[in-house]
Parts: structure tokens; C-alpha cells; sequence
């Protein structure tokens, strides 16, 4: 029964997608119809613990999702949008230096403890945009991008997307994974890391919230285009943050440790 409620909820979002392509097209409208339905996501949000709005934030959810992707898939525009509404309503956007490139987290207000976020990640090719969406399930690890770094080596463009989550109150994780757009497809599986056993396509770690309760700043990965170097933060086996980090640095093909 869930599987056929999924579907007709899909079909009706494509049905209303299709309907809306005849009116709407101009980037304030399309931003407008976006506003509209993820306003309904953040209200029913706030209201999900009373009669009935956690279904209506599922469908407000879906709605919105394949809105989302097909306007970032039909016009090409779309990936050169601010959509500062639509961040004042705490949508996380991040676009690659060169433009090719760009992602699309909200948080579903779904998750029970923790955050869990729904995705779009949009490319160009060819003038055109191509749009994927990624939705899991409540429960499972779900993330958001906060960053993209943009890393030409050897002729072939990485894009370095930097990704968040949070667990519950007391477990985080952050991650860094390798895209490139190959052969009109967008590739995230791209080896990036190579370590003394295997080569790898992100790097990710996960730490207790508490160690960082009285930091300043919030720890980080960054890139450094200058000594083309990706610095993680260290976590001791407790999974406790410590101020130390761990750099890797491009050696021609690959991403490798620095011996400390």
C-alpha cells in the first residue's frame, strides 16, 4: 500500500509539474510556485506533531522535491538563480566556481532526533541542465551540502562537495566526495584518495556534538586550491573532535596523506 501511495503522489506531482510548465517559465515564477510549496514544508514542520500534519508534510515534501527537479531540469537558468527566498526559508544551495555544478538540500523536518535532508544536484551539459533527486527514507543518514570546491588537474574538472549531518543530539558526521560531469553524466563515484589500501571516492568521519559544545568555530574540511591540499579534522577513537588535522595532499593523480 505504501509503494502505491508513493506512486500516486509522484504521478500527481508530475501531472502538476506538467500543468504548471504552461504558465510558468519566468524565473521570479518559477522561484514564487517553489516559495509557495516550501513554506507549507517548513509550517507543517513546525506543526508535525499534531493531527495529521506529519502526512501533509510527506506530501508537501514530495511535492516540493519534483517541483524542484523539474524546473532545475526543463530550464537551463535555474542553476544561475540566488532563489534568496527560498534560502531565507533555510534551503542550503551550493554552485562550483565555473558554474557546471550545484546542489540543493532542505531539511524534510521528517527526522525524529536528528536532521534529514532531501537533495537535488543539478549539472550542465551541453547549455542544458540535467537534475537528480535524492530522497532517503526517515532514519537513514542524510545530509546536506554546504560547500562546493571546484579542482581542475590533468585536463579533468573536480567538483569537491563538501556534505553535513546530524545524527541525533549527540552524534554529527562530515564528509568530503569527488563529482565530475563525464560523458554527459554526472559521476560521483570519482576516485579521489588513495590510501595504503584502496583508492577512495570521499572521505568522511563522524564525531560527538559534545567535544565541540563550547568551540568557537564549527570544525571543518577545506580545500586550499593554492597547495592543493584537503585538511580534514582529527577524531580520536572516542570520537571525540580534537584540534589536530589531517592533510591530503594531490600528488598528480590522486589525493594522499602527508606523513605528520
Amino acid at each position: 500500500m505504501k509503494a502505491i501511495k508513493l506512486f500516486v503522489v509522484c504521478c500527481c506531482c508530475l501531472v502538476t509539474a506538467n500543468l504548471s510548465a504552461q504558465t510558468i517559465s519566468s524565473p521570479q515564477a518559477i522561484e514564487a510556485d517553489l516559495l509557495r510549496i516550501f513554506k507549507r514544508v517548513n509550517y507543517y514542520g513546525a506543526h508535525k506533531k499534531e493531527w495529521k500534519a506529519v502526512d501533509s508534510l510527506k506530501k508537501m515534501n514530495s511535492i516540493f522535491a519534483f517541483k524542484l527537479k523539474y524546473y532545475t531540469s526543463k530550464y537551463p537558468f535555474t542553476i544561475d538563480l540566488k532563489f534568496t527566498s527560498l534560502v531565507k526559508e533555510r534551503m542550503v544551495i551550493a554552485t562550483s566556481a565555473d558554474g557546471m555544478f550545484r546542489t540543493y538540500s532542505w531539511d524534510t523536518r521528517l527526522g525524529n532526533g536528528g536532521y534529514d535532508f532531501d537533495n537535488i544536484l543539478q549539472y550542465k551539459v551541453n547549455g542544458q541542465t540535467l537534475s537528480l533527486l535524492k530522497m532517503d527514507p526517515p532514519g537513514k543518514e542524510a545530509y546536506w551540502f554546504p560547500k562546493i570546491y571546484t579542482f581542475t588537474a590533468n585536463n579533468k574538472t573536480m567538483y569537491l562537495a563538501v556534505y553535513n549531518s546530524v545524527m541525533s543530539a549527540s552524534k554529527a558526521g562530515q564528509g568530503i566526495r569527488a563529482y565530475a560531469i563525464e560523458k554527459g553524466v554526472l559521476n560521483g563515484r570519482v576516485p579521489m584518495v588513495k590510501t595504503p589500501t584502496a583508492v577512495l571516492s570521499r572521505l568522511y568521519y563522524e564525531y560527538n556534538l559534545q567535544s565541540v559544545a563550547d568551540w568557537d568555530t564549527f570544525p571543518s574540511i577545506t580545500f586550499d586550491y593554492t597547495t592543493k591540499t584537503i585538511r580534514t579534522p582529527l577524531v580520536d577513537f572516542s570520537g571525540k573532535m580534537t584540534r589536530k588535522f589531517i592533510t591530503y595532499k594531490f600528488t598528480g593523480r590522486f589525493f594522499e596523506k602527508v606523513k605528520s
